[in-house]
């Protein structure tokens, strides 16, 4: 089984998803984007290389640097928003808040290596308040409770799958993960849409646009190499693959397009 096999059930919905939406209604006019934006007719997953990854894990690291080294990607897309960005470059920075943790996150140590290499770096999830205040408006209650019930059992659950990833068992963590996934969706819906699904649709919204800029400036063999957590590697492909219906999704979510923010410019 492969990481992207673990969350087989997010391609089903997302698939899903998509084919609810009504193709008749899907326009160019109707993008949900701040400029002008021409979906080309291109395969848009050849422009990119995902890595899913298991935060904070020095697996996840080694991995990361070593698709860097490998792929030469003109740019670096981060499953990070701002606020996170600059929490995790505080945090690195400080001895002392450094102390308090072994572990580096994979992005902060993908953008120390590129150093002054020419590559781009943009950062495409959607902002830390936003995903915190749609999770309030929408979830119920009962939902919140049963949440709480759990959250002790997936703490627990999480570091034995994490020990695995990092002993290279990864077949075990897959299944360790994957009963975690399951579980979270079950008891909370509410939070797995808008940490999966709604997330997902706008990741790949803003790859999608980051795409076409590069398309736009000229350039025509080129690589993004995507940094996610394993649980959004197939949503997002799925999504990539009808760019147009991804962003007709995004307006159906009620969720507003924003462009990726640069932190490093090639």
């Amino acid at each position: 089984m492969s990481l992207d096999d673990l969350f087989e059930g997010v391609t089903k919905v997302v698939d899903a998803y998509l084919r609810s939406l009504n193709d008749s209604s899907i326009t160019q006019r109707g993008l949900v984007s701040p400029v002008p934006l021409v979906i080309h007719d291109v395969d848009y997953l050849r422009f990119t290389d995902f890595v899913g990854t298991a935060h904070f894990s020095r697996r996840s690291i080694s991995d990361a640097l070593t698709a860097v080294r490998t792929t030469e990607p003109i740019g670096i897309c981060l499953e990070l928003c701002p606020f996170r960005y600059e929490y995790l470059k505080t945090v690195q920075d400080n001895p002392l808040e450094r102390g308090l943790s072994s572990l580096k996150s994979e992005f902060v140590a993908t953008i120390e290596l590129l150093g002054d290499k020419d590559v781009d770096v943009w950062l495409i999830d959607m902002n830390q308040e936003e995903v915190a205040a749609r999770i309030l408006a929408l979830a119920s209650v009962e939902e919140a409770r049963a949440w709480n019930r759990i959250q002790g059992h997936l703490s627990a659950m999480e570091e034995v799958g994490l020990r695995l990833w990092e002993e290279g068992l990864k077949d075990e963590a897959i299944t360790v993960f994957d009963g975690d996934v399951a579980l979270m969706r079950k008891a909370f819906p509410t939070l797995w849409k808008v940490l999966i699904l709604e997330r997902n649709v706008f990741m790949a919204c803003r790859l999608i646009y980051l795409i076409v800029q590069y398309l736009e400036r000229g350039f025509t063999e080129f690589k993004i190499l995507v940094f996610v957590g394993a649980a959004h590697v197939d949503g997002i492909k799925q999504l990539l693959t009808q760019p147009t219906k991804a962003f007709h999704a995004l307006e159906h979510l009620g969720i507003y397009f924003t462009k990726p923010q640069a932190v490093k410019s090639g």
